[in-house]
């Protein structure tokens, strides 16, 4: 999937780091989580990426955890 991230945020506990990122590709949002990771270079707000993973469900929203991501330029 192809599109931009609308949000991220990071949650730098020393257990359980996550960065969080709302993906929108144009048809649906999906919560990208990255679990262990305080920060990620390049992954920023409206920043366009190439997304892959399994999509899942965390409370009623569309979920991918530790997604497989690709930088694209912002064009």
């Amino acid at each position: 999937m192809l599109g931009r991230l609308r949000s991220v945020e990071a949650c730098p506990k020393s257990v359980g780091a996550t960065v969080q990122a709302e993906f929108f590709d144009g048809t649906d949002a999906i919560t990208l989580v990255w679990i262990g990771r305080r920060r990620i270079p390049g992954i920023e707000p409206g920043r366009r990426i190439l997304v892959r993973g399994r999509v899942g469900d965390r409370g009623g929203r569309k979920v991918i955890f530790n997604p497989y991501y690709e930088l694209r330029g912002n064009s």
